[in-house]
């Protein structure tokens, strides 16, 4: 199953794109679901104010990715 999409982070889409920086920076593939954009084109307006987007590893890498993701929690907790 290491084709398999699993869910890292869900919230606003700036900070998913932030954290699609960090992975391809590690040379982790990864997709980001844009909700609000996915209902615009369907024709509809999500009405989101939470969960705006979704970011997805490969099964294979999910740890990897979770790991830069406690990274990047652990080093904002430091500079506030």
């Amino acid at each position: 199953m290491e084709h398999e999409l699993k869910r890292i982070y869900s919230g606003s889409l700036v900070n998913a794109e932030f954290i699609g920086s960090v992975l391809e920076q590690n040379d982790i593939q990864f997709l980001i679901r844009n909700y609000q954009e996915e209902s615009l084109v369907a024709g509809w307006a999500a009405n989101t104010i939470k969960g705006d987007a979704s970011v997805f590893v490969f099964d294979k890498d999910y740890d990897r990715a979770m790991l830069l993701l406690d990274e990047i929690n652990d080093s904002e907790m430091e500079e506030e």
